[in-house]
């Protein structure tokens, strides 16, 4: 799969404001999309690693709560998947893995 500077772009494509990892510290602009790595997926083969995916966890924070963003992103990318949606500070936000 893709390096997750490659993700970076793709999810610029969807909304301007894209933070990885963002620190406690940053002020951040909505709506935006947070993404950040949560583990990997390993094929073993032959008593070794032969493939791997990295998974990522991808939140989309805006004010709409009927925006069809984060379902756009589930149809673009192969293996994307919506988890959960959920308010919080009076933002919608809707989380979805990502493998990629």
């Amino acid at each position: 799969m893709g390096h997750r500077l490659d993700l970076q772009a793709e999810l610029v494509a969807y909304m301007p404001q894209v933070y990885y990892q963002p620190p406690a510290n940053i002020q951040m602009v909505y709506p935006c999309i947070v993404y950040n790595k949560t583990g990997k997926i390993h094929k073993f083969g032959n008593d070794r690693i032969y493939m791997w995916t990295q998974e990522y966890q991808i939140t989309v924070i805006e004010k709409n709560p009927d925006s069809e963003i984060a379902d756009n992103m589930e149809e673009h990318f192969q293996y994307c998947k919506i988890e959960q949606n959920f308010s919080s500070d009076n933002l919608n936000h809707t989380t979805l893995k990502l493998f990629y």
